[in-house]
C-alpha cells in the first residue's frame, strides 16, 4: 500500500488517491484502495474514475483509468497482492455493469462469488 500511495499525486481526507494521467493537464483518475480485512495481505480496490479540473473537457473513454489500473495491477503484480473487488457503477457517466466487468476482465479480475478477484502475475 505505501507504494501505490506513494505513485499517486495527492491524497484527500476520504481515502482518494489521485494520479495524473499522460498527455493531459486536466484530466485525473481517482482511486480507492484499501487493506482487505477479509484477505489478509490482499487489497479490497473500491472505486476508479476520471474526472476534470476543467468543467468543458471530456476525459471519458480516452483510456486514462485502464493507464492507471495498469499501474496499479504491475504494484499488486510486483509485491505478489490479491486484489478484491465488486461490480459497482457510480458517478455521473456510469457505465453499464456488464461494460465494466469487461474493463475489469481486462486487468486480470475473475468472478468470485458476489465479487471479483484478481490474482498476482
Amino acid at each position: 500500500m505505501q507504494e501505490y500511495y506513494s505513485n499517486s499525486k495527492a491524497q484527500d481526507g476520504m481515502g482518494f488517491i489521485y494520479w495524473e494521467v499522460l498527455d493531459s493537464e486536466t484530466c485525473y483518475v481517482k482511486t480507492l484502495a484499501y487493506e482487505d480485512k477479509g484477505n489478509p495481505g490482499g487489497i479490497y480496490f473500491e472505486a476508479i474514475q476520471t474526472f476534470s479540473s476543467d468543467p468543458e473537457a471530456d476525459c471519458s473513454r480516452k483510456g486514462y483509468a485502464s493507464e492507471v489500473m495498469n499501474k496499479i495491477t504491475a504494484l499488486a503484480d510486483k509485491h505478489g497482492v490479491v486484489m478484491r473487488s465488486t461490480i459497482k457503477p457510480f458517478g455521473s457517466k456510469r457505465v453499464e455493469a456488464g461494460d465494466l466487468m469487461k474493463w475489469y476482465s481486462r486487468a486480470g479480475f475473475v468472478k468470485a462469488g458476489s465479487g471479483i478477484i484478481r490474482e498476482p502475475k
